[in-house]
């Protein structure tokens, strides 16, 4: 079903949406919600950050890997990964991890209507 349409705009400066201003967590637990969708930019940081964080946290995560983006990465020892390559390896930790459920925006979208 439709949620209740309320919003919360969360100030943060780290990865986690669960680490800002106003307490995401909070907020969440008492409008009674046990189901988010995390969406953005960056794929591979605060997307996936977030959803595992809210999977450590008991809620039920959705991510719609077609609704975030990342860039290209350097890593050690001169290695580097592209930003699909990025994306892929989010979505198979967090599903395959059981942190979230990967699924596409229109499955959300869907679901909501």
């Amino acid at each position: 079903g439709r949620g209740s349409g309320a919003e919360v705009l969360v100030t943060k400066s780290v990865n986690s949406a669960f680490y800002g201003t106003p307490d995401l967590r909070a907020w969440l637990d008492a409008a009674g919600v046990r189901q988010i969708v995390v969406a953005g930019i960056q794929t591979n940081m605060c997307v996936e950050t977030t959803a595992r964080m809210a999977g450590n946290l008991g809620y039920e995560v959705f991510v719609p890997l077609d609704a975030t983006h990342t860039f290209d990465l350097a890593g050690p020892w001169g290695s580097a990964l592209t930003a699909d390559e990025l994306a892929r390896a989010t979505a198979v930790s967090l599903h395959g991890g059981g942190f979230a459920k990967v699924v596409r925006s229109a499955e959300v979208i869907a679901a909501a209507g």
